[in-house]
């Protein structure tokens, strides 16, 4: 079982666990911020000074300035962490920074090719993942398409609502630069326009929506316990300016 996989496991238990502690009045939208800690931040800081680094599943650009022949489109990084690149044997960029890639890539086309002045620009990233947990057919990573994805498609994506999930206390988590916005949302009232217009939400990377057994009770004791987890499942340590800067698709 990988790390990932184990992880979102241990997560789900606990997050099943805090909403066992539950029960609660009638349905309410509550919401709650939780800033990192200190220890968190430390982490983030000393992260995100490295800079993006590649991962299976991304699909990157080159550029180059003078061999445009070259120039290449929709190349995927695959599952061994390699790329098909035109020209060139295949290299593998899972792991490296995009100066790193660039260093490697230029290389391989030095070989073959004289001055492959070469751009890498990330067209789309598996970044672009929500984590739905808990009640749902199938938890775990997803994909958000291109277009976008609402909570209720998220949840769709996921297989849909098993037979024990409390659609009321469905949770989502949201990452922002300073700490994480938890709020609770009654995907059962969705006849209420304020709750209709809360499950369109459109989800972002990194979101964390999770759907439990039953409604949670101490709403602010669940955020503080639960999001502990959060780094160990997600990449915003390292990649938390990216969240906060838009900085996915942009040449480096």
């Amino acid at each position: 079982m990988s790390r990932s996989v184990s992880a979102i496991l241990i997560l789900t238990a606990l997050l099943a666990f805090v909403a066992g502690c539950g029960g609660g009045p009638a349905t309410v939208t509550r919401s709650n911020f939780v800033e990192f800690t200190p220890e968190q931040q430390e982490e983030i800081a000393s992260r995100s000074g490295q800079g993006y680094r590649i991962q299976e599943g991304d699909i990157l650009k080159l550029a180059f300035s003078y061999l445009r022949e070259l120039n290449q489109e929709g190349i995927v990084v695959l599952n061994d962490g390699s790329v098909n690149l035109v020209g060139v044997d295949r290299v593998e960029l899972a792991g490296l920074t995009m100066t790193e890639a660039d260093s490697v890539i230029t290389q391989a086309y030095a070989q073959e090719y004289r001055d492959p002045s070469v751009s890498i620009i990330i067209q789309e990233t598996v970044g672009r993942r929500v984590y739905v947990l808990g009640e749902v057919r199938n938890p775990g990573l997803h994909r958000v398409p291109t277009g976008g994805i609402d909570i209720i498609g998220a949840v769709t994506v996921a297989g849909g609502f098993s037979d024990d999930a409390a659609k009321s206390g469905t949770v989502l988590v949201r990452v922002t630069d300073e700490g994480y916005l938890v709020q609770e949302i009654d995907l059962d009232g969705l006849a209420s326009v304020s709750y209709a217009s809360l499950a369109l939400v459109e989800v972002q990377p990194y979101d964390v929506i999770y759907v439990p057994r039953s409604r949670i009770g101490d709403f602010g004791y669940f955020s503080k316990t639960v999001l502990a987890g959060l780094m160990q499942i997600t990449r915003i340590a390292s990649d938390i300016k990216y969240i906060s800067d838009g900085g996915f698709g942009r040449v480096f």
